[in-house]
């Protein structure tokens, strides 16, 4: 009885752990900064988890990141590393503002249809930019970690220089011009951040969970992830695949972005995923998670509490943002190197498939 307990016991011992560490850690900066740790750690959970108008506050500020969490870990289920959902977002949200404000005569569009093309545009923008680190890997056997991450910076450029040069709207800083009201995901009530896109991110989980736990082409992306030597062997089809995967990830990046720019922003601004960014956050949430879907979608929650919780605290209490993004990136930090040390020889393993010039000369002795 005692060892089904410890062993019970083990998996949330390693999920309480690094928690308790990052906790501390961000409380030993709190008290260094001269605020009560107690205080600010209290007021984040009053503000996001206590009443309706907090946790309709708190959706708003996850939903994103549910997106681009699942995004995320449905890639990395297959061993794919998409690092890359920051940029297929921003592509994403950038060809959804265009539309939605009626760009290219876009206008004419019929009412009805002006929101749900918008957010098609996206979809669409997102996939194209993930073609590009599927198409290397798939046929050129690129490195996705470094290919994603360059087109990140890439996203982020490029949709400024676009914005500025070319659609610069009519405010007095950087942007689109505003979408029409006829494209605008409404909220679900006007006074909080929350869109009913909650909806759609919530419905995308169950989808990725059903397709991955329930389906033959779960199962394909997870003996994909598992041995992809076995899975060429036994006549999967490696290389679509691998395309399929990335393209299903980018689309879902690219409703995040549109989502965001769509029921939020009402325009596009060069720097509207803040730092850390929306994409990369959805990177932490799906390491978090283990990439299970139904995880993604309790941290990322967790996440966007913490968020609008951490603004509260700035303007109740004057603890800068910068302080409390320490506790969010220690806990990142210890639950990544819990999750690298479990996972150590398949990354060494792809690496070493990452590095085949690499391999030979060892092979050869050197």
């Amino acid at each position: 009885m005692s060892d089904n307990l410890k062993r019970r016991s083990i998996p949330v011992l390693n999920a309480v752990i690094p928690l308790a560490f990052a906790f501390a850690l961000g409380a030993i900066f709190t008290m260094i900064a001269g605020y009560n740790p107690l205080t600010v750690y209290g007021l984040i959970l009053k503000t996001a988890f206590t009443s309706g108008g907090g946790w309709m506050q708190t959706l708003g500020f996850a939903c994103p990141i549910i997106l681009t969490g699942i995004a995320t870990a449905f890639a990395f289920q297959s061993g794919l590393w998409n690092i890359g959902v920051e940029g297929q977002l921003y592509f994403g949200a950038f060809a959804a503002a265009l539309v939605g404000a009626g760009y290219f005569g876009l206008d004419c569009i019929p009412v009805g249809l002006q929101m749900p093309l918008s957010v098609l545009a996206g979809i669409l923008a997102g996939m194209l930019y993930a073609a590009i680190p599927a198409l290397l890997k798939a046929y050129l056997n690129a490195n996705v970690v470094v290919t994603t991450i360059m087109l990140n910076y890439i996203a982020i450029e490029l949709t400024e220089f676009l914005t500025k040069a070319f659609f610069q709207g009519d405010q007095s800083y950087d942007s689109t011009y505003a979408i029409q009201e006829t494209a605008e995901i409404p909220k679900i009530m006007s006074r909080y951040r929350v869109s009913y896109a909650i909806f759609l991110a919530v419905a995308i989980v169950l989808v990725v969970w059903f397709v991955s736990r329930r389906t033959s082409f779960g199962y394909e992306i997870s003996a994909i992830g598992r041995q992809l030597e076995f899975s060429e062997a036994v006549g999967m089809r490696v290389r679509k695949k691998i395309v399929l995967i990335f393209l299903i990830s980018g689309a879902i990046a690219g409703v995040a972005g549109a989502t965001e720019v769509l029921g939020v922003y009402k325009n596009f601004m060069p720097n509207f995923s803040t730092n850390p960014g929306l994409g990369w956050q959805g990177y932490y949430v799906a390491v978090l998670a283990h990439n299970n879907p139904l995880a993604v979608l309790l941290i990322a929650i967790i996440f966007g509490g913490f968020r609008y919780g951490s603004i509260a605290v700035q303007s109740k209490l004057g603890v800068p943002l910068d302080l409390l993004n320490i506790i969010q990136g220690a806990l990142i930090l210890f639950y990544s190197i819990k999750y690298f040390h479990e996972n150590k020889e398949k990354i060494q393993k792809h690496l070493k498939k990452a590095n085949p010039a690499k391999k030979e000369e060892q092979q050869n002795g050197g």
